[in-house]
């Protein structure tokens, strides 16, 4: 099926419910959040009773977003505040997860599995590579720079009205994650979405100055930890840094490992250090809390394409932005960074 015969399907799922339930991953950041806020506002344009929840969501972040701080943080609440007794199915006919590929990052995948298996119908929208195939209308499209410019293709396709709300909402998610249109994953049809939203009174200065300076102390180490260890490799201009696992608990915090090894911080941070001149790409590798380590690659403007590296390895993306994961964990030795597959 084409993306205007999905967008379109997605409408009338939309309007043949009548409550929904928006989702995006854990520990949300611009996108994820921009995303609920924008499905949100078209789910009550419809007349459709609307929640939101987003496990770990810092409450400051992104206040501004119309509607953000009735995201639910945590399942108990959620269930608590609807009077839900027993399964989302319950209460809810419809989940929509927004820019979050995999169940585990919604931290209540077993909700979402039995809320399907009750009969609910679950729609995705989201420009990550697919983890997990679990959604009755997946509405998936790497090569866009974020899910937000999905969330605007909808409302387009459906020639739904595009008010100040939303086109806030749009182009916050744009330049979350496309660090303010420098990023090598703003095209010209991003640009274009982002012109419609400032042409709709999107509050440019506001949400650009937002965008740079959210960031968190622990996020701002992490920055510091990937610059001083980035190094380059000459011969295939190759630019790579390295976060350990140990890393992250000393940064984050050991009750925090699993929020921020899940969360869209690295790949955030790939994007950044995808600015870097004289290199053609840019790999981030750091461990994640099951042993695994994951690869965010991204091409530099002008640089090689990255996809058909990172499917030689078995993960998968567009070409210019990609990832992987390969069992085992960082380790240095003789002042080199080795991938260790604790398996052998």
């Amino acid at each position: 099926m084409e993306m205007q015969a999905k967008l379109i399907k997605a409408l009338e799922m939309m309007r043949s419910s009548e409550r929904i339930l928006i989702i995006a991953h854990l520990r949300p950041d611009g996108d994820a959040l921009s995303s609920i806020a924008a499905l949100r506002l078209l789910g009550l344009n419809l007349g459709k009773e609307v929640s939101s929840f987003c496990q770990d969501k810092n409450q400051e972040l992104f206040d501004y977003l119309p509607g953000v701080n009735t995201i639910y943080s945590d399942l108990g609440s959620l269930k608590k505040g609807l009077g839900i007794n027993d399964s989302l199915r319950d209460y809810f006919d419809l989940i929509i997860v927004a820019d979050c590929g995999s169940l585990a990052r919604t931290a209540i995948g077993d909700d979402i599995l039995e809320f399907k298996h009750k009969g609910g119908q679950v729609i995705e929208f989201d420009h990550h590579p697919r983890i997990d195939d679990y959604a009755d209308l997946e509405i998936r499209y790497p090569e866009l720079s974020s899910t937000a410019e999905l969330v605007y293709n909808f409302i387009v396709a459906n020639k739904l009205s595009f008010n100040r709300d939303l086109a806030d909402c749009i182009l916050t998610g744009i330049l979350t994650d496309t660090g303010n249109f420098l990023y090598p994953s703003a095209s010209d049809a991003t640009m274009k979405a982002a012109a419609a939203a400032l042409a709709a009174g999107a509050r440019y200065n506001k949400i650009a100055n937002y965008v740079w300076r959210n960031k968190d102390m622990a996020m701002i180490k992490m920055w510091g930890l990937a610059l001083e260890r980035l190094k380059l490799n000459p011969r295939y201009q190759l630019a790579f840094a390295v976060i350990t696992r140990d890393d992250i608990i000393n940064i984050f915090g050991q009750d925090n490992l699993d929020s921020a090894a899940e969360s869209d911080f690295f790949s955030g941070l790939a994007g950044f250090l995808s600015n870097l001149s004289g290199a053609k790409a840019v790999m981030l590798l750091y461990e994640d809390r099951r042993g695994l380590v994951k690869g965010s690659l991204r091409s530099t403007p002008n640089g090689m394409l990255v996809g058909k590296l990172a499917r030689a390895l078995g993960g998968g993306g567009h070409e210019r932005a990609a990832g992987f994961t390969l069992p085992g964990t960082l380790e240095q030795i003789d002042n080199q960074w080795v991938l260790v597959d604790n398996k052998i």
